[in-house]
C-alpha cells in the first residue's frame, strides 16, 4: 500500500521527469531547422554574388566585411586568389569572426560544403549564424542604393549648372536677340524741314 508521504511526492516526480524530457529535446529547437538554414544560407550567398558584380560591388563588398567582421585584407586577398566567390568570403568571415579560424584552415576543413554540420561541430548557433549573415545583407543592399541615389543627385545638380565654358553661357539665357536689328536706325527722325540754310539765304 502506498504511503501518503510517497503519494505526495509523484506530483513533484512527474514534474521533474518533464523538466528533464524539455531539457533534453530543447537544443533540437534551439536552432534554425537545417532545410531552412540551408535555404537561407543559400540564398544570402547568391545575394552577395549579385552584389559583387554590380558596379564598384566587390570593393564596397570588401570595405563592409571589413567594418562588420574585422576581416584582415591579407584574409581577403587570400580568398580573392584560390577564386573564392564574394557570397564565401561574407559567411567565412563571420565564421572567422565567432571562432578566430583563419580562411586557410575552414578551406581544409571543407566548410564550404556542409555549413551546417560544421556549425553544430563547432558548437555555433545556426540561428545567430543565418540572421547575423542577413542582417549583413540587407545592410550591403542599403549602402548600395544610398549611393546610387547620391550619383543621381550629383548628376542632376550638374544638369543645371550652366555652360561657363567660354564664358558667354552666363548671359545666353538673358538677352533675346531677336529684338537686335541688323541694320539699327536712327533713333530721332526731323521732319520740320531743310535744316541746312546757309546764313544769308532768305
Amino acid at each position: 500500500m502506498t504511503s501518503k508521504e510517497e503519494t505526495g511526492l509523484n506530483p513533484m516526480r512527474k514534474t521533474s521527469a518533464i523538466l528533464v524530457v524539455l531539457m533534453m529535446t530543447f537544443p533540437i529547437y534551439a536552432g534554425v531547422p537545417r532545410a531552412a538554414f540551408d535555404a537561407g544560407l543559400s540564398n544570402i550567398i547568391a545575394k552577395m554574388n549579385r552584389e559583387a558584380a554590380a558596379a564598384d560591388g566587390m570593393s564596397r563588398l570588401a570595405m563592409m566585411i571589413q567594418a562588420e567582421y574585422g576581416t584582415s585584407i591579407e584574409e581577403l586577398r587570400w580568398a580573392v586568389d584560390h577564386e573564392f566567390s564574394w557570397g564565401e568570403i561574407v559567411t567565412f568571415a563571420y565564421i572567422q569572426a565567432t571562432n578566430g579560424r583563419s580562411f586557410s584552415e575552414l578551406k581544409s576543413q571543407q566548410v564550404a560544403s556542409d555549413y551546417w554540420t560544421y556549425a553544430e561541430k563547432a558548437g555555433m548557433s545556426s540561428d545567430k549564424m543565418l540572421r547575423s549573415l542577413e542582417q549583413f545583407s540587407k545592410h550591403v543592399e542599403r549602402e548600395r542604393n544610398s549611393q546610387i541615389f547620391e550619383q543621381i543627385r550629383n548628376t542632376r545638380n550638374a544638369a543645371r549648372t550652366p555652360d561657363v565654358g567660354s564664358g558667354f553661357g552666363l548671359f545666353q539665357d538673358a538677352l533675346d536677340f531677336r529684338r537686335i536689328q541688323d541694320n539699327p536706325g536712327p533713333s530721332k527722325v526731323y521732319t520740320g524741314g531743310p535744316s541746312n540754310l546757309v546764313k544769308g539765304d532768305k
